[in-house]
């Protein structure tokens, strides 16, 4: 045994669970739940109450179920469609006409220039917008940038 927050704290021992009785529906706990409740002391869902805590299942594995099909719908889509919608977001239109999404591939998007003069201005403007519209779509992404 040894002593942790002015309680003894048994190592090892199993403590045998206790189970309070089931409250009316609708009541609430009786008592204000504290850090230091055993965890069967503690208020539960009883719609959900199992052998060693609650949980509930088939909401879970339909949940997750769920989570994989929105991945699954995001890896399918095509990242330049979303790149020029951002590109049409962040540049005016007369910028917007000197620049073309050319590719993406493993985190590096491909941008072409009509003009080599506006290097300066992609390179210190445009990009840090655009990755910052792109972020959270796409991650952290590499702008390279080409001459047409």
């Amino acid at each position: 045994m040894s002593k942790k927050g002015g309680d003894y704290v048994s190592r090892g021992a199993a403590i045998p669970p206790t189970r309070a009785a089931m409250p009316a529906p609708g009541a609430p706990f009786p008592r204000r739940a504290r850090s230091n409740f055993a965890p069967a002391d503690l208020p539960r869902d009883w719609g959900m109450a199992g052998a060693v805590g609650a949980y509930e299942v088939p909401p879970l594995a339909e949940s997750a179920q769920a989570a994989f099909d929105g991945l699954a719908k995001h890896l399918r889509a095509d990242p330049l469609a979303a790149i020029e919608a951002a590109l049409n977001v962040t540049l005016m239109p007369a910028e917007r006409r000197r620049v073309t999404a050319e590719s993406f591939a493993n985190g590096v998007l491909t941008l072409g220039l009509a003009r080599r003069a506006d290097a300066f201005v992609a390179g210190r403007v445009w990009v840090p917008r655009l990755q910052a519209e792109l972020a959270p779509t796409l991650g952290r992404i590499v702008i390279r940038l080409t001459y047409r």
